[in-house]
């Protein structure tokens, strides 16, 4: 049940004042909250969802090249590419590719991906998702991801950004591991204590990181408040939906499907809309 209307309050990771060490961080954060399985909680990881719901919905994912438009350090790309592709290589079929991009390009964390994973590319220059042109070769789809990033959008960028999606690709994928309702809301403890691990494995010979962290808890606060803002700004499916009510956009040739899918029993959920456009 949705508890509240939307807000589009200001995350701190998104303004420009925010110190790029702490934005990093954040961007790491989400990174290893992405790859991160726990048995028995879950099957999977976030990514591995994710890439389940792909193979779902997509069943010529072999066809694709998937851009992630706002892909920040890399996300779930990387985990999602091993995933899917495994899959589609094991049933005889041509790997999928992926391109990150992004307004902001982490460069050098793509590298090291890009290095360690072939079917993953990455674009050096800042890409706009609000007038993103195609980016997919000739000889296949473009399906456009969006990360835990669509709600960063306020409504008319958003609504812009889909338009583009709808004009330029054959679909389009948003999740998000929030929504407006008192299940989403309990995560936000956790989303202040998973730093006190995040900070040991990833920067334990900081010592900002570590300073930050257990005697000023700066990180944790940091990312508990941009994940409340989070979940105050998602979107509900029939929400995503009104968005791409324009005039003369027509939607008929396309396959639209909201839900979720349980990430971490009881609470956590992937929320998911994807658009497939039909084949002619």
């Amino acid at each position: 049940m949705i508890l509240f209307p939307r807000w589009h309050l200001f995350e701190i990771g998104d303004q420009s004042w925010c110190p790029e060490w702490m934005r990093t961080y954040i961007q790491s954060y989400l990174t290893s909250v992405w790859n991160l399985h726990v048995p028995p909680f879950s099957k999977t990881s976030p990514a591995g969802v994710a890439a389940n719901l792909i193979l779902e919905n997509l069943p010529d994912a072999s066809s694709y090249t998937f851009v992630e438009l706002c892909a920040g350090a890399g996300g779930p790309t990387g985990k999602i590419e091993t995933i899917l592709n495994t899959k589609l290589q094991a049933e005889g079929k041509r790997p999928a590719q992926f391109v990150l991009t992004d307004l902001y390009p982490c460069v050098e964390e793509w590298t090291a991906i890009s290095k360690r994973q072939e079917n993953v590319s990455f674009i050096a220059e800042p890409v706009d998702a609000t007038s993103c042109e195609r980016i997919a070769p000739r000889d296949r789809k473009e399906c456009r991801i969006f990360n835990l990033s669509f709600h960063h959008f306020d409504d008319p960028l958003a609504s812009t950004t889909l338009r583009k999606a709808m004009e330029s690709a054959d679909s389009f994928i948003i999740c998000e591991m929030a929504q407006r309702n008192f299940t989403s809301l309990l995560n936000i403890p956790v989303m202040f204590l998973y730093p006190f691990w995040h900070t040991l494995a990833r920067y334990r010979n900081s010592p900002k990181h570590l300073f930050f962290t257990y005697v000023i808890p700066l990180l944790p606060l940091l990312t508990a408040f941009d994940g409340l803002v989070s979940t105050i700004r998602c979107r509900t499916g029939e929400e995503i939906q009104d968005l791409l009510h324009h005039k003369d956009l027509d939607l008929s040739g396309w396959k639209i499907k909201n839900g979720n899918h349980i990430l971490y029993e009881p609470v956590v959920h992937m929320y998911y809309f994807i658009a497939v456009r039909h084949e002619s």
